[in-house]
């Protein structure tokens, strides 16, 4: 992959990773029991981007997107999944499956005008990948995923236990695992948005029995790999051979860690799913 296409204007550089500020800001619809929080809307016919976040987090977590990508002018949107984000848990979260996250993902697809580009990360990869099987889109996009429980040599993981939601990670395991940052940096401003997560959720991805089949999913797709990231989860050559399941591009990017979306630098996950949309679609 070449280097990282140019930042859109009118962002600031400086501006504090940390602070999400921007999504509650943004207009915000339905999408059946999902909530799409909007970028942008389209401005021409190159395919827009549905973001769909990984475990504990919501849709407030690609604020920085949303601002680079409506500044490039793409359409673009994040989802919160039912449970997440600004969506309340109810009594049947705890029972929440990746499937019934895949069918949210669904949801926003249909919701959206014209197939899209559906960007998923970790856990989100998944339903991600799911929702690219049940409905036409233009292309998919991996953030550190997940691996599909029926990847030869995935790596599964300790269940948690399925009585209650999961509690969020705390500070510490912020900031070594999602941001790989200073062990005093305050991310206060990450674990006061994080929810709690369905054991069933974690579980399905823990004990890989989320299976995506090795099909081509008829799309172009792109797979980025944190390489900051713990290999007790993202074990060497795992990203790798996702991408090549489904023929997707795959790339390294050494100095992000595994929320690359706002982490330090998060401009370099930004660019290179710009450069790779622009080489696909014009």
């Amino acid at each position: 992959m070449n280097a990282a296409a140019p930042a859109p204007a009118l962002l600031d550089a400086s501006a504090d990773p940390l602070d999400f500020s921007l999504a509650d800001r943004l207009p915000a619809r339905a999408a059946g029991r999902g909530r799409l929080l909007i970028g942008a809307p389209p401005r021409d016919d190159r395919p827009g981007l549905l973001f769909v976040p990984g475990a504990y987090h919501g849709a407030w977590c690609y604020a920085h997107y949303l601002a680079y990508f409506a500044a490039a002018g793409l359409a673009c949107a994040a989802l919160d999944v039912r449970g997440h984000g600004a969506l309340p848990q109810d009594a049947a979260f705890a029972s929440a499956t990746i499937a019934d996250l895949g069918r949210d993902v669904a949801d926003a697809l249909d919701a959206l005008q014209g197939p899209s580009v559906v960007v998923g990360h970790s856990m989100g990869a998944l339903p991600a990948l799911l929702a690219a099987r049940q409905r036409p889109v233009a292309g998919v996009v991996l953030l550190a995923p997940s691996p599909p429980g029926d990847l030869p040599g995935a790596l599964a993981l300790p269940p948690v236990p399925d009585a209650a939601p999961r509690a969020a990670p705390g500070a510490a395991e912020i900031r070594a695992r999602f941001l790989a940052t200073a062990p005093g940096r305050d991310v206060g401003a990450v674990s006061r948005r994080l929810c709690a997560e369905s054991p069933q959720v974690l579980n399905d991805r823990y004990l890989l029995r989320v299976a995506v089949g090795a099909a081509p999913l008829g799309a172009p797709g792109l797979c980025l790999e944190a390489g900051l990231d713990t290999h007790d989860r993202h074990p060497p050559g795992q990203d790798l051979a996702i991408a090549r399941r489904y023929g997707f591009s795959h790339a390294v990017l050494a100095g992000q860690p595994h929320c690359m979306m706002y982490a330090d630098n998060w401009q370099a996950s930004a660019g290179a799913i710009l450069e790779w949309h622009r080489a696909q679609f014009g």
